[in-house]
């Protein structure tokens, strides 16, 4: 058995036997879309690019974040159509700061972003859906109109000690409770969620799944537990109720008048996952669905998402 130990482990420290330093650097890439389990319709493709440094001997980090998601209504129509998703587009760039702890960690995320024409959305999706040979979208002339966005998340994770598990086959578990709060002109709304992992050698980097803001694919709980291997595997189960008072998707911008706003928010939301993930020499892959309930009120049913993310670490 592989017995190396990253640097937070008490088992082996730097200059001792079999030490292997953690990865400092860690790129995601990960896709949501919807097109893995139905057609396109609200909530319909999100794409986002991260990068975390570790700053070496410390539990601080720093990260940068592109995203871009884009929402589209339940029909093909060349308009906006009454009580169903507007079209909808958003791309932002965002600095994070992430610290590690023991019990506590937490990632702050602050996001300059923008909407309409200027988010690309429409063109990215014409694109795909051109070398994909499938149907195109015609109603873009009635999307969320062009806006700058200005947007701050902050994530904490909370170790739930007495979930973990582990077994002399190397088999573990572990959870976590997590809250979300998020403000800017593109959406508020704060959440609590809670997530559960099993599986052989759980790896620490995977401990956040999601594209969602401050979610970034590292972990943020240090608790001396994890063993790296040359490979391990899991599967996770996540949930999360947030209470949405401004979702720029559904509302309108700020600081200009929608036209074509077609149907109301619903306040209280709720997002499920169920996962698999796998890691193998440094790199990381998740594979999952996301179940997001009803974002507005006159729509017809929950949205089922397919997920993919790998992420490198060295």
């Amino acid at each position: 058995m592989h017995t190396a130990a990253y640097y937070t482990n008490p088992i082996a420290k730097p200059g001792d036997p079999g030490y292997t330093a953690a990865p400092q650097n860690h790129f995601r890439v990960g896709f949501e879309n919807d097109c893995a389990f139905n057609k396109d319709r609200n909530y319909s493709h999100g794409t986002r690019f991260e990068y975390v440094r570790d700053i070496a001997g410390t539990n601080h980090s720093f990260g940068l974040s592109l995203m871009q998601n884009i929402y589209t209504p339940e029909h093909r129509a060349r308009h906006a159509i009454q009580n169903e998703h507007p079209y909808a587009g958003y791309l932002a760039v965002g600095g994070a700061y992430l610290r590690r702890g023991q019990y506590v960690g937490s990632s702050t995320e602050f996001q300059l972003g923008a909407t309409g024409n200027a988010s690309f959305a429409r063109d990215a999706q014409r694109f795909i859906h051109t070398i994909g040979h499938m149907y195109q979208w015609h109603g873009w002339k009635d999307q969320v109109p062009s806006e700058l966005t200005i947007q701050l998340t902050s994530r904490q994770d909370f170790r739930l000690p007495w979930l973990e598990t582990q077994t002399r086959g190397g088999w573990q578990t572990d959870g976590l409770l997590f809250t979300r709060e998020a403000v800017g002109t593109f959406s508020i709304a704060g959440g609590v969620g809670f997530s559960f992992r099993f599986g052989r050698y759980l790896p620490q980097n995977m401990r956040v799944n999601g594209m969602e803001a401050a979610n970034f694919g590292k972990g943020l709980i240090d608790s001396g537990t994890y063993h790296p291997e040359d490979a391990s595997y899991f599967m996770v189960v996540q949930g999360e109720l947030d209470y949405v008072a401004r979702d720029l998707t559904v509302d309108g911008g700020v600081f200009h008048h929608f036209d074509h706003k077609t149907c109301s928010r619903t306040p209280w939301q709720f997002h499920g996952q169920f996962g698999l993930g796998a890691a193998y020499h440094g790199i990381d892959y998740f594979a999952g669905a996301l179940l997001f309930s009803r974002t507005y009120r006159t729509q017809d049913k929950n949205s089922l998402v397919g997920t993919f993310a790998v992420s490198w670490n060295w």
